[in-house]
């Protein structure tokens, strides 16, 4: 492995059943388009350790990296600054032509492509929302204000009388037919 190469050959690392060896590879996450918005990573101290297992038929390649993304608030747009920390384990096959079960898009010839197995850990290290708080209200869909920092003065949301029926049975008393 290359000093700066985001890749591992494990052929060249040499092990037998049940040994282990832990690298520390740089690497680097390309940005993140999610819902539409671009998030940018940075990579703790730009590596990731990543720990190769020999196992009967091929290896268990875990990649670990701490990273922070930036990017929008989902409901408000202001920038968030995420904290993010991201494992990934994959099995690499020794004889992949025979193996039934799908081969891990970042293993080709038995070389590992720990850049694209961070960016994925990243993405399934993030939460569903990158929300700058938990009770952000967002802006408001009119008016475009930000309603985390003022109310707008948009008139009330007039209800579309196709449901009156339906508003009517929740704003009636319990117990009431």
């Amino acid at each position: 492995m290359q000093p700066g190469d985001a890749t591992i050959a494990l052929r060249e690392l040499s092990l037998r059943g049940g040994e282990t060896t832990i690298l520390t590879v740089d690497v680097e996450v390309a940005p993140l388009l999610l819902g539409g918005h671009r998030y940018d990573v940075a990579v703790e101290e730009g590596q990731a350790e990543v720990q190769v297992r020999r196992v009967a038929g091929g290896y268990m390649v875990k990649l670990r990296l701490r990273a922070t993304v930036y990017g929008p608030c989902y409901r408000c747009l202001r920038e968030v600054v995420l904290p993010v920390e991201a494992e990934q384990e994959e099995f690499v096959p020794q004889e992949p032509q025979s193996w039934d079960d799908e081969v891990s898009p970042f293993v080709q010839d038995l070389v590992v492509d720990a850049a694209g197995l961070a960016r994925e850990a990243v993405v399934l290290g993030l939460p569903d929302k990158i929300l700058c708080s938990e009770d952000c209200p967002g802006i408001c869909p009119r008016c475009g204000t930000d309603l985390s920092v003022a109310g707008c003065s948009c008139p009330p949301e007039e209800l579309d009388p196709r449901w009156a029926k339906l508003q009517e049975l929740v704003e009636r008393p319990p117990g009431e037919d």
